[in-house]
């Protein structure tokens, strides 16, 4: 009796043991998903214009600068090389939809003689472009500026400042080569783009 006690407490000792042992164990973030979730994006370049004058002669873009990583750098640095620059605004519906597309194209282009900047329009805007761009980054360089600037860059190309998105693409010789009003998708953006870089 005494043997068959003791069998039986050894048979459900096993059962306890192996039952414990098959419980699946709840997954576990790692840091580096649980930072990615909850951290801000802290890469972001964004920077304040510190000034801009404006053009004197026709398709010239006027020149303006701004101070990155306390180095003054100015539109005239990038002569000999492609700009795309995207005036945009927080409040701006089309504005926020081209971004990824832009985003992806200038990925694709860096190494290609090619430079894509964003300039934000803070006028009326209830979200702050910083707040924005922290939970939607982009892979290009934004930069805070004002109504006077952007109607100052189309009057030097002979467009309208009325509406955004509007960009403007800026050929290797430093003119202002193209005026895109409104939103493009990929393909389109890329198209246009290439022209100037072949």
């Amino acid at each position: 009796m005494k043997i068959l006690k003791y069998a039986i407490f050894f048979i459900l000792f096993i059962f306890l043991i192996t039952g414990c042992g098959d419980k699946e164990q709840p997954k576990q973030q790692s840091p580096q998903q649980t930072q990615t979730e909850t951290k801000p994006v802290s890469n972001i370049k964004f920077f304040k214009m510190t000034g801009f004058e404006k053009s004197t002669s026709k398709n010239t873009p006027p020149e303006f600068n701004w101070e990155e990583e306390g180095k003054k750098i100015s539109i005239t640095d990038f002569k000999g090389k492609v700009v795309f620059i995207n005036f945009w605004a927080t409040w701006c519906g089309p504005c926020k939809a081209e971004m990824p597309s832009l985003s992806k194209i200038n990925e694709e282009l860096k190494d290609k003689n090619f430079v894509m900047l964003g300039i934000n329009l803070p006028e009326g805007s209830k979200i702050k472009a910083e707040d924005y761009l922290n939970t939607n980054p982009v892979s290009y360089t934004i930069i805070d500026a004002n109504g006077q600037f952007f109607q100052a860059f189309a009057d030097a190309a002979g467009a309208s400042s009325e509406a955004i998105p509007t960009s403007f693409i800026i050929n290797k010789e430093g003119k202002i080569a193209e005026t895109i009003v409104g939103a493009r998708d990929h393909e389109t953006f890329k198209k246009i783009i290439n022209k100037y870089l072949d």
